[in-house]
């Protein structure tokens, strides 16, 4: 499985920790969730032992999230995601909205597609789909999100 934990800084938290959306560590579980020692701000972010683990965490916030009345537009969403203590939550907003190619008001659903378009208008927001530092390059694909969601449709181990 792809995995950029290797990496250091100057790429950005989100590549090497394996976390496309930036998820902030707390007391929930995911699976494929490790320990990564990191610099500064990076410590406070989940570390995942690949890709496709980091868009699986990141597909089952987004699917919790949008079942919730409260957080099921990107308007509503975006205080919560990129709160104003943080971030320019407006600027958030509209950014997703439009990479996402959604109204900001429109209600999300679970429809794979629609999350997979959300998905990535957060990564792109968030920490961009590539990165390029001297002679590596880190990427975040659709077909990442595939293994994610893959990774989420399947019936646990025994």
């Amino acid at each position: 499985m792809k995995s950029y934990l290797h990496l250091s800084v100057p790429f950005f938290v989100g590549f090497r920790r394996n976390n496309p959306g930036n998820l902030h560590k707390s007391s929930r579980q995911f699976p494929g969730a490790v320990v990564k020692p990191d610099t500064g701000r990076g410590n406070s972010f989940f570390a995942f032992a690949s890709v496709a683990h980091g868009f699986r965490a990141l597909i089952e916030v987004l699917m919790a999230r949008i079942t919730n009345p409260k957080t099921n537009t990107i308007r509503k969403l975006g205080p919560v995601y990129a709160p104003s203590h943080e971030n320019d939550t407006a600027g958030w907003i509209k950014t997703v909205a439009k990479y996402a190619g959604m109204k900001p008001d429109t209600e999300l659903t679970l429809d794979k597609q629609v999350i997979k378009r959300l998905a990535l208008a957060i990564i792109k927001k968030e920490t961009g789909l590539k990165q390029k530092v001297g002679a590596t390059t880190a990427t975040f694909t659709e077909e990442d999100f595939e293994d994610g969601w893959t990774m989420l449709q399947a019936p646990p181990l025994v």
